[in-house]
């Protein structure tokens, strides 16, 4: 008769030990690390560091584990390119709107180059062109054609119309030039002294 309550002591202390090491299993701590592991990113991107230690702090607030943030950061990526590919799409077929609008416009339309395009032939290019020549300053017409690049100034019709306007107006008009007889002032240039005004008039 002992030796059965004996064995049932022994079967209550081995279940009881048993249900302390399930409890002490599942109490673990699953949460935030120490310090987060590099964040796993789409090739050739990378994550502005003020961006990733603010993110950091919030996860560790939030005592997420690495898994679990890190596909916070995938979904930060995937909408961040999605929306910035977007944005790019719209801005390019807006200038390639803008262009079709140059070439549609009554009067700059007929400025197109025989190849359809305003290539560096064409008479619009060679009008614009030749007044900024005459500015004589290559570094801030280097600098105005670049500003145009960078802000699609130069897709833009209306812009084109007036800057085709006053470079017509700069290179027919007939302007006194300070130190020249005016019969050779009044007389309008051939494109070759246009482009290379130091060159002597018979070059």
């Amino acid at each position: 008769m002992t030796d059965q309550k004996n064995d049932a002591l022994t079967v209550g202390d081995n279940a009881a030990k048993t249900e302390d090491s399930s409890t002490k299993t599942t109490e673990v701590k699953v949460g935030a690390p120490e310090a987060y592991e590099p964040w796993k990113l789409p090739d050739g991107h990378k994550l502005d560091p003020t961006i990733s230690e603010a993110g950091s702090k919030i996860f560790k607030e939030l005592n997420l584990p690495q898994e679990a943030a890190q596909k916070l950061v995938d979904f930060f990526n995937e909408n961040s390119i999605k929306s910035s590919k977007a944005s790019i799409d719209t801005w390019m077929k807006t200038r390639s709107d803008w262009r079709e609008g140059i070439k549609s416009d009554p009067n700059l339309g007929k400025l197109v180059g025989s190849d359809g395009n305003f290539g560096p032939d064409s008479p619009l290019v060679v009008t614009v062109n030749r007044a900024l020549d005459g500015l004589q300053n290559p570094k801030l017409v280097a600098d105005f054609k670049d500003a145009m690049e960078l802000t699609g100034a130069g897709d833009n019709p209306a812009f084109v119309k007036v800057l085709h306007a006053l470079a017509s107006k700069v290179t027919e008009g007939t302007t006194y030039v300070q130190g020249r007889p005016s019969a050779e002032a009044n007389r309008r240039p051939s494109p070759g002294a246009a482009l290379y005004p130091s060159l002597p008039s018979g070059a």
